[in-house]
């Protein structure tokens, strides 16, 4: 059975744990990250299957994360699901259109459940 690889990187610890266990539906393991230095040394150590990332992480931004993730060879085939407090209207479409889906916060488990489905599909 393959064990998905999933990259979250959110510093509001309680929805990190939310995510964490609504991940934990799947054969998955979760690694942590609650800022975007931590989080893109995170990225490039596991070469995850999916990224959650926050928009508004200290040290590097969501933004700053997903343009090195997008720009790496080696990296930017990893589906990003983009987590934002920010209604999608005010985000640059340029931008949204190199991620795979977005949550705007807060969202319900079922949206996220919905969100991580069209990627951790069984192996």
């Amino acid at each position: 059975m393959h064990v998905h690889n999933v990259v979250c990187l959110e510093d509001d610890l309680d929805l990190a744990h939310f995510i964490e266990l609504a991940v934990s539906a799947w054969p998955a393991t979760v690694h942590l990250a609650h800022d975007g230095v931590h989080g893109l040394e995170l990225i490039r150590a596991q070469k995850p299957d999916l990224i959650l990332l926050d928009l508004g992480l200290p040290g590097l931004n969501g933004w700053e994360i997903c343009t090195v993730v997008k720009n790496d060879p080696d990296l930017r085939t990893i589906p990003i699901i983009v987590l934002t407090a920010v209604p999608i209207e005010n985000q640059e479409r340029g931008v949204l259109s190199q991620v795979f889906d977005y949550l705007v916060k807060p969202f319900s488990l079922y949206h996220l459940r919905h969100a991580l489905e069209s990627v951790l599909v069984p192996a």
